[in-house]
């Protein structure tokens, strides 16, 4: 909520919780982000009141708050009623607060959130990004207050207003250049996603297709600070997670900047950019599998030579991924929880055990790593099992070994290791969530997280690898309520998705332990109730995964993959 601030820092940079240095008339933290610098003159500036967001809640909950959302007001013709005007008011700041500030670190940054704030707030109000947050705040909100429901959908008319305002500020050249502009076209990919999630369908590429086309715009690279450079990453990311979700190589805008040595999106110190740049390697060795695959089926033959060119770049590519792990932080590595000793038995742990990290975006560039060499490991088994029961290619030179039991086994064993990862940070993300999502859970005493606050200051699991949480208990607390069903639906999802698939998935789900894939399918459907998706969660046979790819059919331009 709107509160006037302390002297001192500039206004963006207390927006954003930042050092500055109170240079005049621009701090270097403005100047260096290559945004306007908000002052020093007492402004608005938001203030956390999430208790207020919880109240709302439980009076929209009650019969009569449905009826006062659901009616106009007593006052005049056509005026919208008190409370909707309440929920439109909060939108704003309930994002930015709980989306784009709480558990951010631009060492993790993926180029978005992170500099929505100084950014978005240094716009004018009818600006295109302007308008484009309000369109995705509202959206967000609605969702939490489950007001489509209602019928009421209060962000579509701000959605409306965000498209006509950016069609207008892309005929400017000078807009065109602008990392703003590129910020508004984002978040209307962001809430066409959304959108499309939730009413279950395929989402609409035409956000991120103009993402795309903005790329090659050569202002962005004259651009002082690193705003651009973010925005870039952005983009970049989101089209890497597609081409991974899709099984198709990425597009050509994007894969000129991956592999080009003068135009860069890498950040330095920024182990997201990096994983990316790494992603784009593995979604190129992916696409080629799928199409040789598919070609075979038609043809009949696959290349021995083919199945070890893959089995050596994905060598080549792993590499590269356990270059990235022993590079991060100690101190994002996870630290193992035991249920009962640790955490509350109430928490659902698969064996009992749990992994916490510092925030989700740290959990969750984990999981993707370790998507990623899933997906290297499903290549490599299933190119090595041709290899091995295929007649021997004469022309393909030196003589192949073939693997040994023991070494189809450590294989067995790799893919198993990443999955159980992946399930232990479960528990981290959900907590005891069980019910629908709603605005309360925020301030719920009831609902608990495994995390570094459950741990004693002289556990020698946290202070020996310096260990912390960047966040107070209740900071985390609100940060999970916020992100953690959201962050694992897809993971859950990748790894229903890769047992179901047609091209070597059944033979990666057959590493598993029993029963380990019906523990899976049970919190992906329990991830589905918390966020409330409209699907029919009553069917059981291959709900799970039929529900997995629909999911994924809305969210396959999203952040992820």
């Amino acid at each position: 909520m709107p509160n006037y601030g302390r002297s001192g820092r500039c206004l963006t940079c207390k927006r954003r919780r930042v050092k500055c240095d109170e240079a005049r008339p621009a701090c270097s933290q403005c100047r260096s982000l290559g945004v306007d610098c908000g002052g020093y003159t007492k402004q608005y500036i938001f203030r956390d009141q999430n208790h207020k967001f919880a109240s709302s809640a439980t009076t929209l909950e009650t019969s009569e708050g449905r009826r006062a959302l659901a009616q106009p007001s007593s006052g005049a013709a056509g005026e919208p009623s008190r409370s909707l005007l309440r929920g439109a008011d909060v939108a704003v700041p309930f994002f930015l607060v709980h989306y784009a500030g709480l558990g951010r670190n631009l060492s993790v940054a993926r180029g978005f959130y992170e500099i929505l704030i100084p950014i978005s707030t240094s716009q004018s109000p009818d600006s295109p990004l302007s308008l484009a947050v309000s369109a995705v705040a509202a959206r967000v909100f609605s969702i939490w207050r489950n007001d489509d429901t209602l019928q009421l959908k209060p962000h579509l008319e701000p959605y409306t207003e965000a498209v006509a305002s950016l069609r207008s500020a892309l005929k400017r050249p000078e807009d065109r250049c602008r990392p703003a502009t590129a910020l508004a076209v984002l978040a209307l990919h962001l809430y066409e996603s959304i959108s499309a999630v939730y009413d279950s369908r395929q989402a609409i590429p035409v956000h991120h297709q103009g993402a795309l086309a903005l790329l090659p715009i050569a202002g962005w690279d004259s651009l002082d600070g690193l705003a651009s450079t973010y925005v870039k990453g952005f983009v970049l990311h989101s089209e890497i997670s597609s081409a991974l979700r899709q099984k198709r190589s990425i597009h050509p805008n994007a894969y000129s900047y991956v592999n080009s040595p003068h135009i860069s999106f890498l950040v330095p110190g920024n182990f997201s950019s990096t994983l990316d740049w790494i992603g784009a390697s593995v979604a190129e060795l992916q696409a080629d599998y799928e199409r040789e695959l598919s070609r075979k089926t038609t043809s009949g033959a696959l290349l021995e030579h083919q199945c070890r060119a893959w089995i050596t770049e994905a060598g080549q590519i792993e590499e590269l991924l356990w270059s990235w792990a022993r590079d991060v932080p100690d101190r994002w590595r996870p630290v193992r929880l035991t249920s009962g000793q640790d955490f509350s038995p109430s928490i659902t742990a698969y064996r009992s055990t749990c992994d916490v990290y510092p925030s989700c975006q740290i959990a969750t560039l984990w999981n993707l790593w370790r998507f990623h060499r899933l997906l290297l490991l499903k290549i490599t088994v299933i190119a090595t099992q041709y290899i091995s029961t295929s007649p021997r290619d004469e022309s393909a030179g030196e003589e192949w070994i073939v693997p040994t039991n023991m070494e189809r086994a450590t294989q067995g064993d790799h893919i198993q290791d990443l999955v159980d990862s992946i399930c232990h940070s479960v528990p981290f993300y959900l907590g005891n969530r069980y019910k629908q999502s709603r605005l309360s859970d925020f301030t719920d005493p009831e609902i608990l997280f495994p995390s570094y606050h459950l741990l004693t200051p002289d556990d020698t699991r946290i202070t020996t690898r310096d260990h912390h949480s960047p966040m107070s208990g209740d900071e985390h607390h609100r940060h999970m309520v916020a992100y953690g069903a959201w962050h694992i639906v897809s993971p859950l999802s990748n790894l229903l998705t890769l047992f179901s698939d047609d091209h070597g998935g059944r033979t990666v789900a057959s590493y598993l332990r029993s029963g380990q894939q019906e523990w899976i399918r049970e919190q992906f459907l329990r991830v589905c109730a918390l966020v409330r998706l409209p699907v029919d969660l009553k069917s059981t046979d291959g709900a799970a995964e039929t529900i997995a790819k629909q999911v994924r059919k809305g969210a396959i331009f999203m952040s992820g993959p």
